[in-house]
C-alpha cells in the first residue's frame, strides 16, 4: 500500500505510528502518578495519531488528514505548553517546521502567524525578557526559512508539473497531460452527460519529409501545424502531441457532427498552407465520439484510432466512428467518410 503512496502519505503513516508508540507508554505513566490531565491529553493524541495514521494508510480523505494532523500539532503544543510550562518549549519548533510541509504555502504562513501568536502569550510569563527574545527571534528565524524553503520548492514543484506535461518541441501538451485531461472528461461525462469527442490526428507521409528535408525542416513542419491548430481552436479546446507526427485534439462539449467539421476545416487550412516550398503537407483525421459503451479512455481511443487507420488508407481525410449515425457533412463531402 505504502509502495504506491507519495511521500507526504508515507510521512502521514510513519510519524503518527512513531508518535503514538511513544506517547503511550508516557500516557501510562502519568495515569499511574495521578496527572490526570497530561495523561488525558496524551491519550487523545495518540488516539488521533492511530486514526491518522490508519486512514493515511488505505489513503482516505488525504488532504483532509494533513490539515487535522497540523491543527492537532499545534493544539497539542499549546496545550503542554500551558499545562508543563517552560519545559515544551522545545516542541515550538518541529509544529512549525510541520505546518511548512504539509500545508500549502499560504494557509501555512497563517497559521505559523497564528501559532506565533499563541506561542508567545504563553511563553511570556514563563520566560525572562532576553530569553523570551530570543525564543521569539529565533522561533521567528526557523518560520521564515521554513516559508522561504516552502514557497521555492512549491514553485519548483509547478515548474516540474508544467514541463512534465509539455511537449518540449511544439509546446502543446503531451501524452500524460492527454491521459489525465481525457479521464477527467470522462468523469465528466459519467457524473453530467455532455457530448464529448476526440480527434486524432496524424500527417501524412511525414517520414518522407525528415528523409528528404531534414529533421530541422520536420521539426518546422510540426511547430507550424500546431500554431495554426491552435489559432482555430477555442481556448477551452485541448490540443495533445502524442507521438511524433501525431495529435489529438478534445475540443470541448463538442459531439462528433461538430467534431468531423472541425477537423475538415482544420485538414483543409493545413493542407493549404505552404510549409515547404514544391512540396504539400497534408494531415488524416479518425473522430470518436465518446459513449457509455466505453468502458474506459481505451476504448474510446482505440473507437478513434480504427477511424484514423481508414483515413490513412487514401490519405488527407476525415473519417468518423462506425458506431454513430450518419452525419450530413454539407461542409466538405467528400473528405468526410464513415
Amino acid at each position: 500500500m505504502l509502495a504506491r503512496s507519495t511521500l507526504q502519505q508515507r510521512i502521514l503513516c510513519i510519524i503518527p505510528f512513531f508518535a503514538a508508540s511513544g506517547i503511550l507508554p508516557l500516557t501510562i505513566y502519568r495515569f499511574v502518578q495521578a496527572e490526570w490531565s497530561m495523561a488525558l491529553l496524551d491519550l487523545t493524541i495518540f488516539i488521533f495519531m492511530c486514526l491518522i495514521g490508519y486512514f493515511a494508510y488505505h489513503k482516505k480523505h488525504v488532504s483532509t488528514l494533513k490539515v487535522f494532523f497540523c491543527l492537532l500539532a499545534i493544539l497539542a503544543t499549546l496545550t503542554t505548553l500551558y499545562l508543563k510550562g517552560i519545559s515544551q518549549l522545545f516542541w515550538c519548533y518541529p509544529t512549525i517546521a510541520i505546518l511548512f510541509y504539509f500545508l500549502t504555502v499560504r494557509l501555512a504562513a497563517i497559521s505559523s502567524l497564528i501559532t506565533l501568536i499563541g506561542f508567545a502569550i504563553l511563553a511570556a510569563p514563563l520566560l525572562p525578557q532576553i530569553l523570551l527574545a530570543t525564543f521569539l527571534i529565533t522561533l521567528v528565524i526557523t518560520a521564515s526559512c521554513s516559508l522561504a524553503f516552502s514557497y521555492e520548492t512549491s514553485k519548483q514543484h509547478q515548474q516540474l508539473e508544467v514541463l512534465s506535461k509539455t511537449d518540449h518541441l511544439t509546446k502543446t501538451l503531451n501524452r500524460r497531460a492527454f491521459t489525465e485531461i481525457a479521464q477527467r472528461q470522462i468523469n465528466n461525462y459519467l457524473r453530467n452527460p455532455i457530448a464529448t469527442s476526440m480527434i486524432l490526428l496524424d500527417i501524412d507521409h511525414f517520414k518522407s519529409i525528415n528523409d528528404k528535408f531534414g529533421h530541422n525542416q520536420g521539426d518546422d513542419v510540426l511547430v507550424k501545424i500546431c500554431q495554426l491548430l491552435l489559432k482555430e481552436l477555442r481556448v477551452n479546446d485541448y490540443l495533445f502531441r502524442i507521438g511524433g507526427e501525431e495529435f489529438i485534439i478534445l475540443p470541448y462539449a463538442t459531439g462528433q457532427k461538430q467534431a468531423v467539421h472541425l477537423a475538415v476545416k482544420l485538414k483543409d487550412l493545413i493542407e493549404k498552407y505552404s510549409f515547404i516550398e514544391g512540396r504539400q503537407v497534408t494531415i488524416s483525421c479518425g473522430v470518436a465520439e465518446y459513449n457509455k459503451g466505453d468502458d474506459n479512455l481505451k476504448d474510446w481511443y482505440a473507437r478513434a484510432d480504427k477511424a484514423l487507420y481508414r483515413a490513412k488508407k487514401t490519405r488527407n481525410t476525415v473519417c468518423y466512428d462506425n458506431e454513430s449515425t450518419e452525419i450530413d457533412y454539407s461542409v466538405n463531402q467528400s473528405c468526410a467518410t464513415k
